[in-house]
């Protein structure tokens, strides 16, 4: 199944990281690849599911977006979708990323997030890793996710792989299908795990 109403956290890590005095939205980025198109279980939608939840996280920080964008987009159709990743993972393929991150050194907490494709996270996510492996050693990092039953882990999994010793808080996953109405559960577990909110001006 892909894609990323209940929550569903990993707390695994909880409790382990203590967040850093006076951190403000300048020092928060969230990093995110989502896709569009048709998607299993929710049809056709205009903004993927995990572009929503990361949509969430900065209106409540009013941390920096940072989109992943594939260099070469996949299809808008599932079935092809499904075969193009399921061929890169079976390659170990890692997809060009057409955008570069700048600035990197100026974040502090770093939010990474993806869908779940088949119980893992899609192959592009382990390029924007390798390529940002030095800058973001040293990061607090803050997996999320979205999925439609797999549940979130690999998300994880897949930064404790390329980071053993990372500060790692608390992950979060969200149904695809429930994204839309996640709001509150984004910002009850934002406030759980110590992130301050947005000044209001």
């Amino acid at each position: 199944m892909f894609s990323c109403s209940k929550a569903e956290v990993n707390r695994n890590k909880k409790g382990n990281v203590a967040i850093p005095n006076r951190i403000t939205s300048a020092n928060i980025l969230i990093v995110y690849f989502s896709r569009a198109g048709e998607n299993y279980a929710v049809g056709h939608i205009s903004v993927g599911n995990t572009a929503i939840m990361a949509g969430f996280i900065q209106n409540y920080t009013g941390g920096t977006l940072f989109e992943i964008v594939p260099k070469v987009p996949y299809p808008d159709s599932y079935e092809e979708m499904k075969a193009l990743s399921i061929k890169e993972s079976n390659s170990n393929a890692r997809p060009a990323i057409k955008n570069p991150l700048e600035n990197l050194d100026k974040y502090s907490i770093i939010f990474v997030g993806s869908p779940i494709w088949y119980d893992g996270t899609p192959m592009i996510m382990r390029t924007f890793y390798e390529t940002y492996r030095d800058k973001l050693a040293g990061k607090i990092l803050v997996p999320f996710g979205t999925h439609e039953g797999s549940g979130v882990s690999a998300c994880t999994d897949l930064a404790k792989e390329y980071f053993p010793q990372a500060k790692l808080l608390e992950t979060l996953g969200i149904r695809g299908n429930n994204v839309k109405s996640s709001r509150t559960d984004v910002e009850m577990w934002l406030q759980r795990i110590g992130i301050p909110k947005k000044e209001q001006k």
